[in-house]
């Protein structure tokens, strides 16, 4: 078997392969969630979340629902740098998102069976 042919066979094999492993993974809902920030969000959303007095004042002035709010933790990113990692039981997090084009910092308790949404701020 010459060499053209070895490259075509192994390259027809690997593209129907990694089709097959693709489509698995799309029906299983398979997630890759090894970064911290990734981490530290799924484990926010594994949780019952709670809203303190203030953030649902917020909420309710700026016209955000619970299905929203659950969106902007998804696509928020931790501040590591700000947030509280180190008490014990409950760690303290920083997620800085975005809403209708403005940025907003969501700080949230993290405890082991339930996570409290503290406060929420616009960053100007």
């Amino acid at each position: 078997m010459d060499l053209k042919k070895r490259f075509f066979l192994y390259g027809f094999g690997f593209a129907v392969g990694a089709m097959v492993v693709f489509f698995i993974w799309m029906k299983k809902d398979a997630s890759f969630d090894y970064l911290p920030n990734a981490r530290v969000i799924k484990n926010i959303q594994s949780k019952t979340i709670t809203k303190s007095i203030p953030t649902k004042l917020f909420l309710i002035g700026h016209q955000i629902d619970d299905l929203t709010l659950l969106n902007l933790i998804k696509n928020g990113k931790v501040d590591f740098e700000k947030s509280n990692i180190n008490t014990e039981p409950c760690k303290t997090y920083w997620i800085d998102t975005s809403f209708k084009e403005k940025q907003l910092t969501l700080i949230i308790e993290n405890c082991d069976s339930i996570a409290t949404i503290k406060k929420i701020t616009k960053i100007k």
